[in-house]
């Protein structure tokens, strides 16, 4: 399969966990700061996150919905679309976007439903990237005419979910993007592993246990059946002790199955 190498790097719990509850997301962190710090400051992060860059150098960042917006959350409100819908499913890369001065990376979001709605291009954060999404040929019409109107990129693989080994395929061949790092893990990373699709694992194991019964963890997948689903084998490739107990191991994911 010709498609990008694919990194995960993740925070976590001693027992797996990833954030601290049910249906949470990457801004609960602002909302509850001396909780979340538990798993480390944004400082931590930012140094970890720094350490990924200068040693995978990835073009694109990928992320899943889940990560910006829950799943009780009640959706932005668009304009319904009375246009032909044809034209929507068709991948929209602008040429002003992908032949922009001074971009590198990619920012991506999979949204197989089309429920992050906000308009977020990344270039506002980070002048060096800009933001793709990465939908389905179901994403309904008006979002896909809402990133439209709002020039940001697009590309659609698969129905209901979002056809990961194509829309990888087509990343590398359409963006020619060498190098994938997600921070997403739980359902997005459990697809991934579940696919082939990942290729090592970066986890920055924090000295706390959160516990809990339905708090997302590490990698969340199918239950392993023989023959057709296995566990995914992986193999030490470094181990780093760091600040306030914390480890970074790091693994590569031996995709012989």
């Amino acid at each position: 399969m010709n498609r990008p190498k694919v990194i995960l790097y993740v925070s976590a719990s001693i027992d797996g966990r990833i954030t601290m509850g049910t249906n949470a997301t990457m801004f609960d962190a602002f909302q509850q700061p001396e909780l979340y710090n538990m798993m480390g400051t944004m400082e931590d992060w930012a140094g970890f996150t720094k350490a990924i860059k200068e040693l995978y150098q990835p073009d694109m960042f990928l992320e899943g919905s889940h990560m910006v917006i829950s799943e009780t959350a009640e959706l932005t409100k668009l304009p319904d679309y009375d246009g032909d819908p044809s034209e929507l499913y068709q991948d929209f890369l602008p040429e002003d976007i992908l032949r922009r001065p001074g971009r590198k990376t990619w920012t991506s979001l999979i949204d197989g439903r089309g429920r992050f709605r906000n308009g977020y291009n990344a270039e506002c954060d980070d002048p060096e990237t800009n933001m793709v999404y990465l939908s389905t040929q179901t994403a309904p019409p008006e979002y896909l005419a809402f990133l439209r109107s709002r020039n940001l990129p697009y590309m659609l693989e698969g129905k209901g979910r979002v056809n990961l080994p194509r829309m990888l395929e087509k990343v590398r061949t359409k963006l020619n993007v060498q190098t994938i790092a997600t921070s997403s893990s739980g359902m997005l990373s459990g697809a991934l592993i579940r696919s082939s699709l990942m290729d090592e694992i970066n986890i920055l194991f924090n000295p706390l246990v959160i516990g809990g019964f339905t708090i997302p963890t590490l990698f969340a997948s199918p239950e392993p059946k023989c023959p057709s689903i296995l566990p995914s084998r992986l193999r030490l490739l470094d181990l780093q002790t760091l600040k306030n107990d914390r480890l970074w191991l790091r693994y590569q994911v031996l995709n012989d199955r």
